[in-house]
């Protein structure tokens, strides 16, 4: 059976206000399909509650029955619970060079191999352990700033500081190919799909001479998830209007389609050709009373259509030519959507204008997709008030989402 896979674009919130942006999405499912499960219909409660001390958890990976999150503030961190229980199987704090580094990435799985980027400012790594014991097993290069690692086949794919994208044997963390690019502030989020890896990347298209400085742009690359040979690269060359390239963010791998938002428009490109199934669409809401170009985050797959968040209105697009299906309006808060969907229920966090107005931050809530009815709204008290949900998933019957210095779970 073909799924699709989602990454969302991951920020982490920073110091003691929102410095960074900070977006609620869905955790990674490394041995489940989350479109097969049974979604939470009725208003929840939380039945259990992981507090291990700190504030902040970082997008977190479901594998089997365990959860692998990680602190990406203080002390950083990885931690496997025990689903059933909420205890804590194992802790791992690796030391570097630069103290201990920060997991705000969510960790991959392969196999009995957990691998999670330790990233910070300072010098981390990607570090691989036994998801059954914790025990370290290996140590990678160290990841780009906000680098997804992505596993597939033996394989693990990481950005790293030192501009070049690697794959390496995910039991044994040796290189087996690299590609390299350029600095950039574009987030990297591989995604593996049938034999390929579709990634951002900037590169050189003009050497600098004595009359110009040496110009870069920014591609969506598919490679060879064997031996790193580039298969096709999206746009073809670089394109007028579009200055360094477009930092293609929140990508969406269906069957056929890599989905993406950059900037404040919406693309789709043929996983066979590289080639625009239509072209970008500008994504154009009033703002403070003026009509003009917003960003769309929080984009996720609902099956016939694309869905993301803008501050006035929840968006529904349609796969095939990527015009509004529908749209919910409301009040939201674009740096934690919370969208995510299991069968044909769509959670997601704000305050739409048919729900109440209270704690807009703060408030998950649940939308049947095909009545687009809100069948529940659900928020929680907080030390600091109306702190939003950090990350949320679906699970059989309910969710396991993060709040303030907790990991619950809501059923």
């Amino acid at each position: 059976m073909r799924t699709s896979l989602t990454l969302s674009h991951l920020e982490y919130r920073r110091g003691s206000t929102l410095a960074g942006v900070l977006l609620c999405t869905a955790l990674t499912f490394a041995q489940s399909d989350p479109s097969s499960i049974q979604p939470l219909r009725t208003t929840p409660t939380e039945k259990l509650t992981v507090n291990l001390g700190f504030r902040d958890w970082g997008p977190a990976t479901i594998a089997g029955t365990t959860i692998l999150g990680g602190n990406p503030t203080g002390r950083g961190g990885l931690f496997a619970i025990d689903m059933a229980t909420g205890k804590v199987k194992w802790t791992l704090r690796p030391v570097f060079n630069g103290g201990t580094a920060s997991v705000a990435t969510a960790p991959a799985v392969s196999g009995d191999i957990a691998i999670t980027p330790f990233s910070a400012a300072n010098p981390g790594a990607v570090v691989a352990v036994s998801l059954a014991t914790g025990k370290e097993a290996w140590r990678g290069p160290d990841p780009a700033q906000h680098a997804m690692v992505a596993v597939n086949s033996g394989l693990a794919y990481v950005l790293s500081k030192d501009n070049n994208f690697y794959a390496l044997d995910a039991a044994t963390g040796r290189e087996r190919w690299k590609v390299g690019f350029a600095r950039d502030n574009c987030d990297s989020v591989p995604i593996v799909r049938d034999g390929t890896v579709y990634v951002g990347g900037n590169v050189l298209v003009t050497p600098a001479d004595a009359n110009r400085a040496a110009g870069y742009y920014r591609f969506l690359f598919a490679l060879d998830a064997a031996t790193g040979k580039e298969r096709w690269r999206y746009p073809e060359a670089p394109q007028a209007g579009l200055g360094s390239g477009v930092c293609l963010s929140q990508p969406i791998v269906t069957a056929d389609t890599v989905f993406a938002v950059g900037d404040e428009s919406l693309y789709a490109v043929n996983l066979a050709t590289g080639r625009e199934r239509w072209k970008p669409i500008e994504i154009r809401r009033p703002v403070e009373g003026r009509v003009r170009a917003v960003a769309v985050r929080g984009l996720v797959d609902a099956g016939p259509v694309l869905i993301g968040m803008t501050p006035g209105f929840l968006i529904a697009f349609d796969k095939a030519s990527g015009a509004t299906a529908w749209e919910v309006p409301g009040e939201y808060n674009v740096e934690s959507p919370c969208t995510t969907v299991a069968g044909r229920v769509l959670y997601f966090q704000g305050s739409p204008n048919s729900a109440p107005a209270a704690h807009k931050r703060s408030t998950l809530h649940a939308l049947d997709l095909d009545t687009r009815a809100i069948l529940w709204s659900f928020s929680r008290p907080t030390q600091e008030p109306d702190w939003p949900f950090g990350h949320v998933t679906p699970v059989n019957g309910g969710l396991w989402a993060d709040s303030y210095q907790a990991l619950v779970k809501l059923q």
